[in-house]
């Protein structure tokens, strides 16, 4: 009696759907960033160009990053249905409890950071503890903490400012990546960091949309990923050039820059951010 070899069939690839009918499916998933392309343009031109100078991008960059750093945060939270109200006013008691430290105890800034970063884990485990485990909504908890971290950091300040901070804290926020080849007129370090980090996106890309199309899953139509690869590999090399014609990448950007690749490695290879 004769045995017959079951051979599983390879998974019959999707067929990719039109430019129109992804971008006609997905257009909500991009509005906003059409809306920002869009405001780009508006105060470009009211400003007659100010926006986009470098010094003025610069300033933007140091003057925003940490928004972008709590918005992070406050990815998993919102993602899991839930909200944080007291973000802002936690900072505030942070920034207050680390301008004590330094100034008026005279700690290190590497030992602030890290007495400062187990403190803001603290207090989210707690208001995290109360949601968790006596069902109070998120809104309700974040909004007492709102209002009494902001009551603490006043509290804690009396009311003053304090400084000045050290020069090596002072350059977390304020200061800029070395340039190693020291040629006049251009920062050539960003140049290259700013060209190989969307070389370095592009290739990921590719090698997920070849993954994709091997396990029969569903890909943007290969113009679509073509054109939004060359569009993200064009804005950042003219953002590097940007400010790598006045002083290179602020250290601050780097910092934002790293804390985005690792929520993108816990939200996309790791079993909580997968499970969120």
């Amino acid at each position: 009696m004769s045995s017959e070899t079951l051979e599983t069939p390879a998974p019959e690839r999707p067929k990719a759907p039109s430019v129109l009918g992804f971008a006609g499916r997905n257009l909500r998933d991009y509005g906003m960033l059409l809306s920002l392309i869009a405001i780009m343009v508006f105060f470009q031109y009211m400003t007659n160009g100010t926006l986009l100078l470098p010094l003025n991008l610069t300033n933007l960059v140091l003057q925003n990053s940490y928004i972008v750093i709590m918005a992070l945060g406050m990815l998993l939270v919102i993602v899991a249905g839930h909200i944080d109200l007291s973000v802002g006013s936690v900072v505030g008691f942070i920034g207050a409890l680390a301008a004590i430290l330094m100034v008026d105890y005279g700690v290190d800034f590497v030992t602030t950071t890290v007495i400062s970063l187990i403190v803001g884990g603290a207090i989210g485990a707690a208001q995290g503890w109360f949601v968790a485990y006596f069902r109070i909504p998120a809104f309700i908890v974040t909004l007492a903490g709102m209002l009494v971290f902001r009551g603490l950091c006043l509290a804690l300040l009396a009311g003053q400012s304090v400084g000045p901070f050290p020069v090596a804290f002072q350059r977390l926020s304020s200061g800029f990546i070395p340039d190693l080849f020291a040629v006049p007129g251009v920062h050539v370090l960003t140049v290259i960091l700013t060209v190989a980090v969307p070389t370095i996106l592009a290739v990921v890309s590719i090698r997920d949309r070849v993954k994709r199309l091997h396990y029969g899953v569903e890909v943007e139509p290969m113009p679509f990923f073509v054109g939004k690869i060359a569009a993200l590999f064009v804005a950042m090399v003219g953002l590097g050039w940007l400010l790598a014609s006045y002083k290179g990448l602020p250290n601050v950007l780097i910092i934002m820059f790293l804390l985005i690749v690792l929520y993108a490695f816990v939200t996309q290879k790791m079993t909580i951010g997968r499970r969120i």
